[in-house]
């Protein structure tokens, strides 16, 4: 090994040591090092994707999506014009909204949860806010899409999972997407535990299959993991995707249309925590 390889190498570890110092997670040091990969944390190592070319990949211009003052974030054009839509997600866990003020505050689309399957027993259970949330979006003028959280283990379950919102939704007026949301259950004992992608991906496509034959825009749900290691991408391409990533730069590089980064929001006429969204496509014009 030469002297230059020596200090290249040298700087790179010193490089490294410093962001870790100042705090910077092992994830953040290794996208930014292995910048031809996916790099997904997930049950306790680091798994690398190759970014291929087989899967579509979006063409948003990083540098375009803008923190504003108030913590939020938008999409914007060359000329700072703001192309995207500003949206919530809510179900029972923000209990009673004012959704006058949630409106007011400047939010275009609301996602409802319709409801859940239990992740032990796995019954179906409506959300019970359901009724009140969509009345009162649509009733101040913000459109919905509604979403529903999956624990199906079987694409008959999940066929099922679909019937049981459209039903719900049919006296409603929904423009926005019908969201199949899979996330990791942590429990022990959930319904899901050995599920293979083969598996979930298949129980996804029955449930998104069921909304489009319906007339409705089936959308999948779902965070790093969700998509890269539970899910197979390449059967996948034709439906819309809703990536959930808190930072205030995504990482992710095929299609999405519409990104949750952060948790943690405030919306007038919510008390506590709301998920935020920056929405990049419009949904509303049927």
């Amino acid at each position: 090994v030469n002297n230059a390889d020596e200090e290249g190498q040298a700087q790179i570890l010193q490089t490294l040591r410093t962001r870790m110092q100042n705090g910077e997670s092992t994830a953040e040091v290794l996208r930014d090092l292995f910048t031809e990969d996916v790099v997904v944390y997930s049950d306790g190592k680091y798994n690398f994707f190759p970014i291929t070319d087989t899967l579509k990949q979006h063409d948003y211009v990083y540098d375009n999506f803008k923190v504003m003052e108030n913590n939020q974030i938008v999409y914007v054009d060359d000329t700072n014009e703001i192309l995207s839509k500003k949206g919530i997600d809510v179900s029972r866990y923000q209990e009673t909204i004012d959704w006058k003020d949630v409106a007011a505050d400047g939010v275009e689309y609301a996602f409802i949860r319709a409801g859940v399957r239990g992740t032990t027993e796995g019954k179906i259970q409506e959300d019970v806010y359901f009724e009140d949330n969509i009345e009162g979006a649509l009733s101040n003028d913000i459109e919905v899409g509604v979403y529903f959280f999956s624990q199906a283990v079987t694409p008959k379950e999940a066929v099922e999972e679909a019937e049981f919102v459209l039903e719900l939704i049919e006296s409603y007026d929904v423009n926005y997407p019908i969201v199949y949301d899979i996330e990791e259950v942590t429990s022990e004992n959930a319904r899901t535990n050995e599920l293979t992608k083969e598996e979930y991906t298949e129980n996804c496509i029955a449930f998104c299959e069921t909304i489009e034959a319906a007339g409705y825009t089936p959308m999948i749900y779902g965070n790093l993991k969700s998509f890269m290691i539970m899910l197979d991408m390449t059967k996948l391409e034709k439906y819309e995707k809703w990536f959930a990533y808190y930072d205030d730069e995504v990482y992710f590089p095929y299609e999405f249309s519409i990104w949750q980064y952060t948790s943690k929001g405030v919306v007038d006429g919510i008390k506590g925590d709301v998920d935020l969204n920056v929405c990049m496509k419009n949904f509303g014009e049927h």
